[in-house]
């Protein structure tokens, strides 16, 4: 097909990553280890369980999944054309111009840098829960998490080989034990699985925007697939095999495993809200045994951990991409030559990591109650503008010429709606701000002005005759 001339640049080798090193599964096991169901049960799900709506939460998730499988419609499409590191800013750049992609890159690379150093600080926080539990050692939180983030580095300067590996036994390990958990619970108390879950009254009452946040934070490791894209053998048919696979199983393991927690309860908002953060292990202990509960803690821990490398690898691949592209230091493309790995970016990322969790260290502060708040409030507006802006992207490519050959249904029609709903959950989300973060700060109300920042800034260093490589990765 072709593309205008302007946005094709000739590459070399020395600036890709090593290729052909994951498949379809590797890829969708990445976006696994990046959602991290187990995880997404003890904080995500739980707390929307507990604040949101309630067991309606269960249809809300069915709703989703189904927005995120009309936005993949569009998604896939400019997969088969654009193959690069830095999927969504890419993405957003061939249809929308280089100046927007730029900006959407930075505010990709802000969202996925603060989720790495968020899970580092879990990985640390459930690690000393879970061997407090099953020993009389009691280290501080972050002693854990130093030990999580040479992990993280190490697996991620060996590449992406060696972390699918790990992340493939951390989630199959997670899925034994959601159903496991799910079986046991649809033995003892079949009565409490009803279809009331999916009663749009029941879906749309109580805290429908802390609950859609929740609900799409779940998803947010959902770009995973495009960012191997280079790595990946066949990538533009493993992209879109491995994308919809994904969403699939995403959506019947979030689905299944909070149905399994609300048939649990006669009343589980009730149990929920005692204690959103142990509601898992509560419910484990009551239809497993006590023993699972301390399994069950590590498994979250470990769960934490595949989360953290896994935003990490992003987070590089992001840096990498922009510094091949002329929009950071070009060192930040420096490929280590054995492992094929962006081993400067990686440092960089590990470093970021470290920036942002060592006041919270110095402060003493809970890392949960205090960092996450301004995490996850960050990272869901992020990757929604991403969402909407990719979504776009494809609907003015169509109009442009660009999708010769695709179907009005994948290139202008899926995309608009998917957009446009995306558009309302995130001012949903901007209105309620406040109880989507559980914090009243004035500092934790401001953090969204980060992102914004550096899509400004990135939009004014492309004016300024940076990123001239922006999207050298076109099909041809």
């Amino acid at each position: 097909m072709a593309v205008p001339n302007d946005e094709l640049v000739s590459t070399t080798e020395t600036d890709h990553l090593k290729r052909n090193t994951i498949g379809v599964a590797g890829m969708v096991f990445m976006v696994v280890a990046a959602t991290a169901p187990l995880t997404a049960m003890a904080s995500n799900l739980s707390i929307g369980l507990a604040f949101g709506v309630g067991e309606g939460l269960v249809g809300l998730l069915l709703l989703v999944g189904i927005l995120l499988a009309v936005f993949t419609a569009g998604y896939v499409v400019l997969s088969r054309r654009v193959i690069n590191a830095g999927a969504y800013y890419a993405f957003i750049g061939y249809g929308l111009g280089k100046a927007s992609g730029s900006a959407s890159a930075f505010v990709a690379t802000i969202a996925y840098n603060l989720a790495a150093a968020g899970m580092i600080a879990a990985t640390g926080y459930f690690t000393d829960i879970a061997v407090s539990s099953m020993t009389d050692i009691d280290l501080p939180w972050y002693v854990y998490g130093a030990l999580a983030l040479l992990v993280t580095a190490a697996l991620g300067f060996i590449g992406v080989e060696i972390t699918k590996r790990v992340t493939s036994l951390v989630s199959i390990a997670q899925f034994v034990i959601i159903i496991w958990l799910g079986v046991a619970i649809l033995v003892q108390r079949p009565e409490g699985f009803s279809l009331d879950v999916f009663a749009p009254d029941r879906m749309f009452e109580g805290n429908l925007a802390l609950s859609l946040v929740f609900c799409v934070l779940s998803f947010a490791g959902f770009e995973a697939t495009a960012i191997y894209g280079e790595e990946a053998r066949a990538a533009r048919r493993s992209i879109k095999v491995a994308t919809y696979c994904a969403l699939a199983l995403l959506v019947l393991i979030f689905m299944g495993s909070t149905w399994s927690i609300v048939a649990a309860f006669s009343d589980v908002q009730a149990v929920a809200a005692q204690d959103p953060g142990g509601l898992i292990f509560a419910t484990a202990d009551l239809y497993l045994g006590g023993w699972s509960e301390q399994m069950l803690s590590l498994l979250v821990a470990f769960s934490f951990l595949a989360a953290a490398v896994a935003f990490h690898n992003m987070a590089s691949r992001y840096m990498f991409a922009l510094g091949r592209s002329g929009l950071l230091p070009h060192r930040c493309a420096d490929v280590n030559p054995r492992f094929g790995t962006p081993q400067v970016s990686g440092a960089i990322q590990i470093a970021i990591s470290l920036i942002v969790l060592i006041p919270f260290v110095i402060a003493k502060s809970d890392p949960i109650i205090n960092l996450f708040p301004a995490v996850s409030g960050i990272t869901s507006l992020s990757i929604l503008g991403l969402m909407i802006g990719c979504s776009l992207s494809v609907v003015v490519a169509s109009y442009r010429g660009l999708l010769e050959g695709e179907s009005m249904w994948s290139s202008r029609i899926a995309p608009a709606v998917a957009g446009l709903l995306l558009a309302a959950i995130g001012v949903i989300v901007i209105i309620n701000y406040q109880d989507v973060t559980g914090s009243s700060s004035w500092v934790v109300a401001a953090m969204p002005a980060i992102p914004v920042i550096g899509a400004i800034y990135g939009a004014v260093i492309y004016r300024r005759g940076r990123g001239h490589d922006l999207e050298k990765h076109l099909a041809d």
